[in-house]
């Protein structure tokens, strides 16, 4: 375990607290990319609240052990561990106690929170949001949501629960969620469509700003495409093999194309879907199975491909929802073919960096697969060009970082300087407590 001695801070230095249930050593991506950017780029004395490491095998990683709390440093950066049920199965009740637990422990750092300028939340689950209420309530220490996954629905539809109770389970839990996004500093949404849609449950639309997820980019290798042909095409699918990714209507969709064209159809990855998704393809020898596999060989499989399917379901919550194979794809100079209407066909159709079908239709894919087979290789060469330009635009980690930095240090020093009148006995610190911030060039679109 790689550990540094403590950073020293003085009174200027902004003071920012990460609380995401997920940190180093497990897979948190935005999480740390955040917190070392920060710590290094914007000079900020940071501290992350976190539970033990755990995902993805539901298990505590060997070189950790559970206490009340524990504390470590890496690369400058205090991790403070909490507690929590270690569960990461599909029973409701389990899941809920894995969340509920976080939450909890994370709610005693006091001390960590009185003394932040701001609190930032990883707002997977959303439940990570409850001890930055308490603490605002407590101690006026503004936070800031990051929302990943818009609630409810993403609970009534996971599957885990009874449809009969979905119901119950909005009602439940919309004055809590409204809160929540009411008595945010910002709230930071992962598409164009889940802003205004988070402003209508709560959010201050002033205050509310977009910021893409980005792709992992230590790991890709862009790419020009293979030397294709016409009449000829070479799909990737590289994801999760669940229900919600719709691929059944792609396997259909392949035969039905395949009877006039020459397509192959590689997959990669595993889910509950695979099994059923095999027998579907069985007799299609051009739809072929790879498995879960490793980055260098997801490159490869990049390479060797005209473009990749991002496919979901005809749901609602999908039209602002951004799946994370779109960014690896297009930072890899891979277009697209895309059934994932709102914001994903968009700025595809926008960028012209791919194709967009009709959900759950597999003519309406059969169809786009004809027009990909039709393109020329020089077509193909601009799309793939424009794919990189629109990642590089509007979702590479230096756009994200910048934006996400701007907004939690202008908090941060709002909350110092409000700290500062109070301490030096200043009249009318206290219409400070609270009070919303000019937000300057911030582009909220």
């Amino acid at each position: 375990m790689s550990t540094v001695t403590k950073v020293a801070t003085t009174s200027a230095t902004p003071r920012v607290l990460i609380l995401s249930q997920f940190y180093w050593p497990e897979e948190a991506m935005y999480e740390r990319d955040i917190a070392d950017h920060l710590s290094t780029a914007a000079g900020a004395h940071v501290q992350v609240v976190t539970g033990y490491p755990n995902r993805p095998g539901g298990r505590i990683y060997s070189s950790y052990h559970q206490t009340f709390r524990s504390k470590e440093y890496w690369r400058g950066i205090g991790i403070n561990r909490v507690p929590l049920v270690i569960n990461h199965s599909a029973n409701p009740l389990e899941r809920f106690a894995n969340f509920a637990s976080f939450a909890l422990s994370a709610m005693t750092s006091l001390r960590l929170a009185k003394g932040a300028d701001v609190v930032y939340v990883y707002a997977t689950p959303m439940t990570a949001a409850l001890p930055a209420q308490v603490w605002k309530f407590l101690f006026g220490t503004p936070y800031v949501l990051h929302v990943q996954d818009v609630w409810p629905e993403s609970v009534t539809g996971s599957g885990m629960l009874p449809r009969s109770l979905n119901s119950f389970i909005t009602k439940a839990l919309t004055p809590w969620l409204t809160s929540a996004y009411k008595n945010a500093a910002h709230v930071l949404a992962i598409s164009p469509g889940m802003k205004p849609l988070l402003a209508s449950r709560g959010a201050s639309e002033e205050t509310t700003t977009v910021v893409y997820n980005w792709a992992r980019e230590s790991n890709i290798i862009t790419t020009t495409g293979r030397e294709s042909t016409e009449g000829n095409l070479v799909l990737a699918y590289a994801g999760n093999l669940g229900r919600m990714q719709d691929l059944g209507t792609v396997v259909e969709a392949v035969r039905s194309a395949s009877e006039s064209l020459e397509i192959e159809l590689r997959i990669a990855g595993d889910g509950v879907e695979e099994e059923s998704l095999r027998r579907l393809a069985s007799d299609s020898p051009n739809i072929k199975f790879l498995g879960l596999i490793d980055p260098l060989e997801i490159h490869e499989l990049y390479r060797e491909s005209d473009f990749q399917l991002v496919t979901l379901l005809d749901m609602p919550i999908f039209r602002v929802t951004i799946p994370s194979k779109l960014q690896a794809s297009l930072a890899s100079g891979v277009p697209v073919i895309t059934t994932v209407q709102g914001d994903v066909a968009r700025v595809v159709q926008e960028y012209e960096a791919g194709l967009v079908a009709d959900p759950e239709d597999a003519n309406s894919l059969a169809d786009a697969l004809a027009r990909a087979a039709a393109t020329t290789a020089a077509e193909r060469r601009r799309m793939s060009r424009n794919a990189k330009r629109l990642y590089e635009d509007l979702m590479s980690k230096r756009v994200g970082l910048n934006v996400i930095a701007g907004v939690l240090l202008e908090h941060a020093e709002h909350k110092a300087a409000h700290r500062t009148r109070r301490r030096l006995g200043e009249p009318g610190w206290l219409s400070h407590t609270g009070g919303g911030l000019a937000t300057g060039s911030i582009n909220r679109d």
